[in-house]
C-alpha cells in the first residue's frame, strides 16, 4: 500500500515548512509506514499557517497536491 504523510516544521525567521513524503506499508497495514521519498514541500509564513489564514487558493493547492500524488502512487492518474 502506498500513501502520503504530511508534516509541518517550524523553521527560522517565522517560516513554517509543509512537507509531503511518499510512504509505503506492507500487507495493507495502516500502522507501519516506511518513508520512501520526498514528494513536495512549501514554506509559509508561520503566523499565517498557525492562524489558518491561508487563502482559498493555497488550501486548494495543498488538497490538489495531496490527491494528485495519491492517485499517481496508486496508478490511477490519467
Amino acid at each position: 500500500m502506498k500513501g502520503v504523510i504530511a508534516c509541518i516544521q517550524e523553521m527560522e525567521d517565522g517560516i513554517t515548512m509543509l512537507t509531503f513524503d511518499d510512504v509505503s506499508s506492507e500487507y495493507n497495514l495502516f500502522t507501519n509506514w516506511s518513508e520512501e521519498v520526498l514528494y513536495t514541500s512549501k514554506s509559509y509564513d508561520s503566523n499565517t499557517i498557525e492562524n489558518m489564514n491561508l487563502t482559498k487558493e493555497q488550501y486548494a493547492e495543498i488538497g490538489e497536491n495531496l490527491i494528485i500524488r495519491l492517485l499517481a502512487l496508486n496508478g490511477k492518474l490519467k
